[in-house]
């Protein structure tokens, strides 16, 4: 009655003041629902100004559900399906500018190498996981401690030292021909080849770093090393762990992960510190072998501190287990293939063309890579422009590296200034992140077999195998600039030795059960994580001649017999 009333004294029909009320909460609602849209939309940085977003991103999650498992594929399929090569995209509250094409990747790392220089640091990775030893050189934000580590690396990294660790590559390359041959039965046995080449890639870092090594394939510190770090890998993954991208999942009760990244650095450290403590214990008895570690601990002109002595030697050991024998693991089972066996065959001849006998080539081979047809499947060469510190340069590997992008993402950069591109403003602290698979098979780079193994795309002729003159950067699996790989001739070295080593011990032949996938995207087992882990497959190895592999073991021993300690 009142409220009749009311509307009979202000002259107001009943419904129009239940219509005022409807249409004011309406609007009150509106308001409320657009706040939560913006504050669940938020990024670091606010939209880019003339660059392409990918639509369709979520309140709160952004692209990170659209992109799931496999980002480098998904990118890429938005660059053909928008036709943007460049484009922004929101992972959670983060934007990121994600660079597609060979060229645009090429212009973004080289030609604004100094804008690029700087890391991003990612909650999990930077803030749990290594908050006791510190950032490894390749994820390090561009600070002082990154231009020291750096300068200490290229000092034990560089050509004049190189040659100080050819009876590691000896020994470490020898290693592996011997248990192959234990274990193959005279190529009766058909064998995964894998673990020998971690232990490979795995001993010549921890060797390096520490000047001690681990002969079985089945140690249990070599094994917990490559689990660790593995893990930890899955954890650095955007699709593994949102948590880096959505605040609000960190504080989640009984949190996994972060619990497990506290678990990985725990298990980590262990194994670190006692590894540096062997050196420092060698050191002090005068029994320590040349070695990273060592060097730098003797060196005081560096004054690094114990952190940066701790990444650095973290920093190679981490690159060295996962790249080195993705690459050749995964290069061997194109090469196992029936296309694959007849690259084994010209490899084979052209390394017969360049040396007398196999002796020969086997101990050149940790001298000099001047095999044309070796150096199209698996050599980094090194353009002639030099980065701070002298240690980075534009790498450019063959086309293992190129076919088999270990890190299809690669590390993700942030701006170090505002980026000019093409009109368009990337302000500075942009998260810019390098899809180098895209980038690796762009047909209109590489051409219409861009998606095929093919080690003499990199040959000039064939008849003798003459190398294509390399000018300027030739792929992305190594990054470029002024934060390339550090470890490039390192790398180059080692994956130089072993496949000429191999091939002149073996043929090598798939197995019809278990053969290689060969698919440059599928042969990664794990799309999530931040470094290829390839399928695993079974290869049969045929010996070449038993008594000149057995005559280079036994020469490769004499020369490293006292090299390096278990």
């Amino acid at each position: 009655m009142t409220l009749h009333y009311q509307a009979k004294e202000l002259n107001l029909p009943l419904g129009r003041i239940q219509d005022a009320d409807i249409k004011i909460w309406m609007a009150i609602i509106g308001m409320l629902l657009y706040a939560v849209y913006v504050l669940t939309t938020l990024t670091d940085k606010p939209k880019i100004k003339g660059i392409y977003e990918i639509p369709n991103g979520r309140p709160i999650v952004g692209h990170l559900l659209q992109l799931g498992e496999d980002h480098a594929t998904v990118c890429e399929g938005w660059w053909r399906k928008y036709k943007r090569s460049v484009f922004q995209i929101r992972l959670g509250n983060t934007r990121a500018v994600v660079v597609n094409s060979f060229d645009d990747c090429t212009r973004m790392l080289i030609g604004h190498q100094s804008a690029v220089i700087d890391r991003p640091t990612l909650y999990t990775f930077h803030g749990i996981i290594s908050s006791t030893q510190g950032f490894t050189i390749g994820s390090s934000p561009w600070d002082n401690s990154c231009k020291n580590k750096r300068k200490a690396a290229g000092q034990t990294l560089g050509r004049p030292a190189l040659k100080t660790y050819h009876p590691m590559f000896d020994l470490e390359s020898r290693t592996i021909i011997r248990d192959l041959v234990r274990d193959s039965n005279g190529g009766e046995t058909y064998l995964e080849i894998r673990p020998y080449l971690q232990r490979y890639g795995l001993n010549t870092t921890l060797t390096l770093c520490y000047g001690i090594r681990m002969d079985s394939v089945w140690d249990d510190m070599l094994r917990e090393v490559l689990e660790v770090g593995s893990a930890i890998s899955l954890l650095r993954s955007a699709s593994e762990n949102y948590q880096d991208y959505i605040p609000l999942l960190r504080y989640m009760p009984n949190n996994e992960k972060t619990q497990r990244g506290r678990s990985l650095r725990d298990r980590r450290d262990k194994y670190l510190n006692e590894l540096l403590d062997r050196v420092r214990d060698m050191i002090e008895k005068g029994t320590d072998k040349p070695c990273v570690s060592a060097a730098i601990l003797k060196d005081e002109e560096t004054k690094l501190s114990g952190v940066e002595v701790s990444s650095i030697c973290l920093s190679l050991v981490s690159g060295g287990f996962e790249t080195i024998p993705g690459t050749l693991t995964s290069c061997i089972g194109s090469l196992s293939t029936p296309e694959g066996q007849a690259f084994q065959e010209r490899a084979f001849e052209d390394i017969k063309r360049h040396y007398p006998n196999v002796e020969d080539a086997w101990a050149r081979s940790l001298e000099v890579e001047d095999v044309p047809y070796v150096n199209a499947i698996v050599k980094v060469e090194h353009a002639a422009w030099a980065g701070p510190f002298g240690t980075d340069a534009d790498t450019v590997a063959q086309e293992a590296a190129r076919y088999y992008t270990v890190s299809a993402m690669s590390l993700p950069r942030k701006a170090y200034t505002d980026i000019e591109w093409d009109g368009a403003i990337i302000p500075k602290g942009t998260m810019i992140l390098i899809n180098a698979q895209a980038a690796n098979h762009e047909v209109e780079h590489f051409g219409p077999d861009a998606g095929t193994f093919n080690p003499e795309r990199w040959l000039q002729s064939l008849s003798p195998p003459e190398e294509i003159p390399s000018s300027g950067l030739q792929h992305h699996s190594f990054g470029g600039g002024a934060r390339a790989c550090s470890g490039q001739l390192i790398a180059s070295r080692l994956l130089y030795t072993a496949l000429v080593r191999l091939i002149c011990s073996f043929k090598i032949v798939p197995s019809e059960t278990e053969p290689p996938n060969t698919d440059y995207v599928d042969y990664n087992q794990f799309k999530s994580a931040l470094v290829a882990i390839p399928r695993g497959f079974k290869v049969k190895l045929i010996p070449r001649d038993v008594d000149s592999t057995a005559r280079c073991m036994k020469q490769a021993e004499a020369r490293t017999r006292d090299a390096y300690v278990e």
